[in-house]
């Protein structure tokens, strides 16, 4: 694409201007270019050679081509010499840099002569001449017409001092890399390319800019020695923006000239070759280069503003570094940051180069990069920079290359090509069709729990208020008693999800989609037919339905059935590494020790059985290897991670049986009910125990098959260990929703692997059983949208109590309250209720029998009738109103209206309250709640030590001008 052409230039094309004379149209005096050409090399054999083709491919050739070699130990001075019409090799030392090199090559050979012949147009000789100096890299290679168009351009734009070609990525690639640069004022060097963008011409207008690169740089000589060259400071990086820089400060216009092309493979910013001269990393050495053209350029005025800017970026990349598991990066910040400030070179650099300011700062501003510009590009290459990393997730290095098999081959959809491209994809995604469809189903079937108030249920105590409450409640328990773990993990998930109340709502009533995510995440490893894969994922969403975790608003249940497929897949990934050099993967091992973490806070049996069982996989399946080591490191995290609660735990057997939200499931016995035993469905489920025999009878047929897949066997061994889990629990009085959870994900997984091996199978009795499991899916699928979320689970108001005791809760009365349940035929059971209510995680939390056992005499006295001084004894622990929520036992009713001290007070419905007289009784309240800031700090700094461990690791990029190449420093 050729240049646009000024007005009334249109009809002239470039052939028609020679590039060593040229008659200007508009009748100004014929120029004569001179050009003396310098190559720098230093260990540059790899790319001399094709550096040599391109010179002598040039149309338009230099006058003068110097060579200069720093200290190579390869063939790069035999490679120099053999370079078309060049000079003695000029040999320097290997700590010279690229600007110091071209000088001294200068002053060894000098600038190529000023011909004195006739020209070649019949002229005397006598014309106009200008000098030029072309810089080239080792590792370049100028196209055929570059130095010709940059020689047109300077022809046409004699104004212009400094010009530079459009650069392109070795070796003759269509992607770009710059069109001229610029930099901002933190030091940011932005080429203005986005990443990955090919040279479509679109870039292909010559302008003005703030510098160019310095391979293939074209600099007049007169500029070139007014200027005093590069910069020795700067050996290399940094050095084109700074000469680009006090070009224009001199008044010394820089241009871009995008028809003349150089090619470039910026070996030293991509570490394909060592940095000379120095044992600095390549990023450290940048970013102090950075650093010093800012400071040794910038107006005076905004230097404190900067050397601030320079601070806080500093700051927040450093906390990248840290996040990322490359602390060197940090101290590379820091080094450069703090080495160039201190070290005071831009200072004697300031004063050299007072005598240039002939052009206002203001005048050039426009030449500067923006620094919203600047910020949208950190955000574009941070972005990019995680997605690039988490697909590299869980991996220590690069896994091989995935061979095609031919069940794989077999596998993939086949979709005629005529078809829309939206209906392409739909087929050959199937798990995306069904996601979509359960993600809009999870909306319809929460239709009736939509609107105000908190979900609720028997099972599922209403959520704290605020974040605040929320906080200070996973911190603060009555003396003795530790503060369930899971109330600072469902914290941490609540400060996303706008308070707790949307992290209850995102948690249950989204358990469907999120659960059938997490094990699509699981089964892409090991299952290769995607319609099986998809079955297999949404089989394992319903199953949350099918259970009854939502519907009863079993919070405990629904936050396993999304971890438990994670940590499946990081278990997998620790256990598939079997190479001799690497084996295992310790960032998979720290993710799950997050995930065991979070079982054991939010299901303590079911965690304990996951523990147990990777333990004991890991010992006997695969020894003390290293992949052994790293899943029993698993199990030890998850323990610590959930410290004290793992002390209480052990302390207190019984609260393994308990559930993250309420109270825990229903116990269910074999001798109860075999049928919702085997099928996992417990008491209180929305569905009948019998939509689940399909899938185990499916699962039962699928065992007797020669055949048999080792995952298969797997999913029957999950499947058992629920089994064997829920009839422990069952006889122990302990929940059993979550380990009946766990048989359902087992036939779930045994079902879809053997699908995925015979899924291709013509036999019609195959087809008709897996038409079976995806009728019956359906089936579930469909009245789950009927039925709906609701049932026990309601949304309902966040407390029982009558207005005007809510509200006495608040300051200034602060009062607490007693509430008394009594029926007829039931025993007396209280709590006592200040601060807003009985919260999630007060059942974990409550206080002991020891602290409790005032309260408990004073109720034991109430049932035989009562001695007259419950009043005052009321009122002496601290007890501001008692309250029978309705029914309301008669008895008991009459027993408190004829106590002393009890004024009746108003109520709603058939409740009932009390107001205590405590006017001359200083009370005090038995239970003191206490608040454990040492294990919260210490959990903090655990949690984000083990989300760093399991994160991709940062790198460290060059900021060169790069396409879609990561510049790592080494």
């Amino acid at each position: 694409m050729e240049p646009e052409a000024p007005a009334g230039w249109d009809f002239f094309d470039s052939v028609d201007f020679p590039t060593d004379l040229t008659n200007d149209p508009m009748g100004r005096a014929p120029i004569r270019h001179v050009v003396t050409a310098v190559v720098v090399g230093h260990e540059g054999a790899a790319w001399l050679p094709r550096l040599t083709e391109a010179l002598w491919a040039l149309g338009r050739r230099p006058e003068r081509l110097i060579a200069v070699d720093t200290g190579s130990t390869d063939e790069t001075a035999e490679l120099l010499a053999t370079m078309p019409a060049v000079e003695p090799v000029v040999s320097l030392s290997a700590r010279t840099g690229f600007g110091t090199a071209v000088a001294r090559g200068l002053e060894t050979v000098g600038f190529a002569p000023v011909p004195s012949a006739v020209g070649p147009y019949g002229d005397d000789g006598q014309l106009p001449v200008i000098e030029w100096l072309w810089l080239l890299h080792d590792d370049c290679a100028p196209a055929p017409k570059a130095l010709e168009q940059l020689l047109l351009q300077a022809t046409l734009s004699p104004d212009t001092a400094v010009w530079g070609p459009k650069l392109r990525l070795w070796p003759r690639d269509r992607e770009l890399l710059e069109v001229g640069v610029t930099t901002s004022l933190g030091g940011r060097r932005d080429t203005g390319i986005e990443i990955g963008e090919l040279d479509q011409g679109q870039h292909d207008q010559p302008r003005n800019v703030l510098a160019v690169s310095s391979a293939g740089m074209l600099v007049r000589r007169d500029v070139w020695e007014s200027l005093k060259g590069f910069d020795p400071r700067l050996p290399m990086f940094r050095d084109d923006i700074d000469f680009g820089w006090r070009a224009s400060r001199a008044g010394f216009k820089v241009g871009v000239a995008p028809d003349a092309v150089v090619y470039h493979a910026q070996a030293a910013a991509t570490g394909e070759r060592a940095l000379a001269g120095t044992r600095r990393h390549a990023y450290q050495l940048d970013r102090a280069h950075a650093y010093y053209t800012v400071l040794a350029n910038a107006p005076g005025k905004l230097l404190p503003l900067l050397v601030l800017r320079m601070l806080v970026g500093t700051t927040f990349r450093s906390l990248w570094f840290l996040l990322g598991k490359t602390p060197s990066g940090a101290v590379d910040e820091w080094t450069a940051l703090l080495g160039t400030v201190l070290a005071g070179g831009w200072t004697q650099a300031r004063k050299d180069r007072r005598n240039l300011d002939r052009v206002p700062y203001d005048d050039i501003k426009g030449l500067f990069g923006r620094s919203v510009h600047a910020l949208r590009h950190n955000l574009e290459e941070t972005g990019s920079t995680i997605s690039e990393r988490l697909r590299e997730a869980w991996a220590d290095e690069p896994e091989e290359q995935v061979v095609t098999t031919a069940r794989r081959a077999k596998s993939t959809a086949r979709v005629a090509v005529d078809q829309p491209r939206w209906r392409r994809q739909l087929i050959r995604r199937p798990f995306l069709v069904a996601w979509a469809f359960l993600f809009l189903s999870a909306f319809i079937a929460a239709r009736s729990l939509i609107g105000g108030g908190v979900l609720r249920s028997h099972l599922l105590l209403p959520p704290h208020e605020s974040l605040g409450s929320l906080w200070h409640a996973a911190a603060t328990a009555p003396a003795g008693v530790t503060p369930p773990a899971w109330l600072a993990q469902f914290w941490a998930l609540a400060t996303v999800t706008f308070g707790p109340s949307g992290a209850t709502n995102v948690l249950l009533l989204g358990a469907v989609p999120l659960a059938a995510l997490a094990a699509w995440a699981l089964l892409r490893g090991f299952v290769v037919d995607r319609v099986a894969r998809a079955w297999g994922a949404s089989a394992y969403g319903l199953a949350v339905f099918t259970n009854g975790a939502v519907s009863q608003g079993r919070l405990g249940t629904c936050v396993a059935a999304i971890v438990l497929p994670l940590l499946g897949a990081a278990v997998y990934t620790v256990a598939r590494r079997r190479r001799v050099l690497v084996q295992g993967s310790w960032r998979a091992a720290w993710f799950a020790g997050i995930c065991q973490a979070i079982l054991f806070a939010f299901t303590p049996a079911l965690g304990l059985l996951a523990g147990i069982a990777l333990v004991a996989g890991a010992l006997l399946g695969l020894g003390w290897r290293r992949q052994g080591r790293q899943l029993v490191f698993s199990v030890f995290l998850g323990l610590v991670l959930v410290l004290p609660w793992t002390i209480q735990l052990v302390l207190h057997p019984s609260r393994l049986g308990q559930e993250a939200g309420g109270p825990p499931t229903a116990a269910i016995g074999p001798g109860d009910s075999i049928a919702r035993l085997l099928t996992g469905t417990p008491v209180g489920a929305p569905v009948p125990w019998w939509f689940a025999v399909p899938l185990v009878l499916v699962a039962l047929l699928a065992l007797t098959r020669e055949s048999r897949q080792r995952y298969e066997l797997l999913g029957w061994a999950v499947a058992l260990a629920g089994l064997v889990g829920t009839l422990i629990a069952s006889r122990l009085g302990g929940g059993s929703g979550p380990l009946m959870f766990l048989m359902s994900a087992g036939w779930v997984v045994a079902v879809t692997v053997a699908w995925d091996s015979l899924g291709k199978s013509t036999e019609l009795i195959v087809q008709g059983v897996l038409g079976l499991v995806l009728v019956t899916t359906l089936v579930t699928a469909g009245f789950w949208l009927v039925r709906g979320d609701d049932g026990p689970l309601r949304r309902g108001p966040e407390q029982d109590l009558p207005a005007y005791l809510q509200s006495s809760q608040g300051p200034p009365q602060n009062a607490a309250i007693l509430v008394i349940r009594k029926e007829p035929t039931t025993p007396m059971r209280f709590s006592l209720v200040h601060n807003g209510g009985p919260r999630m995680g007060s059942l974990e939390a409550a206080p002991t029998a020891a602290q409790t056992k005032p309260i408990t005499d004073v109720l034991s006295t109430l049932g035989g009738g009562g001695t007259g001084e419950e009043g005052r004894q009321l009122a002496a622990l601290d007890v501001d109103y008692l309250y029978l929520p309705a029914p309301v036992d008669p008895t008991l009713m009459s027993t408190l209206d004829s106590l002393p001290g009890l004024t009746r007070a108003s109520a709603e419905g058939n409740d009932a309250s009390w107001l205590i007289e405590r006017d001359d009784i200083d009370g005090k309240l038995p239970v003191h709640d206490t608040t454990r800031n040492l294990w919260r700090i210490l959990g903090i700094i655990a949690w984000i030590i083990a989300l760093i461990s399991c994160m991709p690791t940062a790198r460290r990029t060059v900021a060169v001008p790069h396409g879609t190449h990561a510049r790592r420093s080494s």
